[in-house]
């Protein structure tokens, strides 16, 4: 329960903070602010507020579970926290804010709670390779069971989704930017009123009667 967790609050985290700063982060590039530094701003405190959970459900954890070695524990949980806290920040402008929030939560438990869980499947199937909680569940799950670290390759994939959702991310924030920046110069010309038709005759611009 405790990946499940960490995930759907990452989610949410990611999904929330862009949806709350887009209007500022808008106005803050037309007044003249970089993407680029408000960008790495704002993923700095997704990756934050997505730690946080993964402290909070550790302690909880920490209470409760035997886990064999807790650094690669850490490690795993912080890394499908802030990969699905990317995921979020790629919900927020493809589904908005009702919609985002059962995606928030369906996917990390069709994901973690389904694909990945070993009290369901011995091995995760074929497909659950290619989900986002491949790898880091299994570096999860080897840290609960054995005294030795033996996943390199789904630690790679975890590294290799991680890149993938920041990239993502990263394109859909400058493209949200672009957009506003194209609707403020098309605002004048679109409200800059026609000239009145001449009466009696053609309509043509700056000749009236």
């Amino acid at each position: 329960m405790a990946p499940m967790a960490i995930a759907s609050l990452a989610t949410l985290a990611g999904m929330f903070i862009i949806l709350d700063s887009r209007a500022a982060d808008q106005r803050l590039v037309l007044a003249g602010g970089r993407a680029g530094p408000l960008l790495a701003s704002r993923l700095a405190l997704i990756a934050l507020a997505g730690l946080l959970a993964t402290g909070v459900s550790l302690a909880v954890a920490a209470t409760v579970a035997d886990v064999q070695q807790w650094g690669s524990y850490i490690a795993a949980s912080a890394l499908l926290a802030l990969t699905y806290a990317m995921i979020g920040v790629i919900i927020a402008p493809l589904f908005g804010q009702v919609a985002g929030v059962l995606v928030a939560f369906l996917v990390p438990f069709l994901d973690l709670g389904i694909a990945q869980d070993p009290m369901l499947h011995a091995a995760p199937p074929a497909w659950a390779h290619f989900l986002p909680g491949y790898g880091g569940f299994r570096v999860l799950t080897s840290a609960v069971l054995t005294h030795g670290f033996n996943q390199a390759v789904p630690l790679l994939i975890a590294l290799a989704w991680l890149a993938g959702a920041t990239g993502a991310a990263a394109v859909l924030f400058h493209r949200n930017m672009r957009t506003a920046q194209g609707a403020s110069r098309r605002g004048p010309r679109a409200r800059r009123p026609r000239p009145a038709p001449a009466k009696g005759g053609l309509s043509l611009p700056g000749i009236a009667g």
